[in-house]
């Protein structure tokens, strides 16, 4: 095995601890407090910015903003720094595409309702003086007319 004291850790570098955050979250975290790129504060406040984010979509690591919009940043930051080989950043687009597809993928199956969201299509009507049932699959199944 060779030696690597000489060698920088991807959790001393700043593009790959940032990228990582924008990517895949817990291997970010894992960066972020394992390396020492950043002050402790930055690191409790950008800890608890992805705490106050990860609530707001609901629970879920991946959706159309993450695969859209975070992942592209990073993948350009990943290009711009001239300390990531491009090997690494070919590693990272590779991955990108494969979970691009995958959301295309899903969000085009959709599930159920005749909501491609897969949300439910039961509701209250009102139009002119009658009221409209409908069911999960967007049916009218009851009518009530003054």
């Amino acid at each position: 095995m060779s030696d690597v004291s000489d060698s920088k850790s991807w959790v001393d570098n700043k593009t790959l601890v940032i990228s990582w955050l924008l990517v895949f979250v817990p291997v970010g975290l894992y960066g972020l407090w394992k390396g020492n790129v950043f002050p402790k504060n930055y690191k409790i406040g950008i800890t608890v910015a992805i705490i106050i984010a990860f609530i707001i979509v609901g629970g879920r690591m991946v959706n159309g903003i993450h695969v859209f919009m975070l992942y592209p940043i990073a993948l350009y930051l990943l290009w711009k720094s001239s300390e990531i080989s491009k090997k690494v950043f070919y590693r990272f687009a590779a991955g990108w595409g494969v979970l691009a597809l995958l959301t295309v993928v899903n969000g085009a199956m959709g599930s159920g309702g005749g909501y491609p969201s897969g949300g439910s299509c039961s509701a209250v009507m009102t139009k002119g003086n009658c009221t409209y049932y409908r069911d999960d699959n967007c049916n009218v199944i009851a009518r009530q007319c003054e």
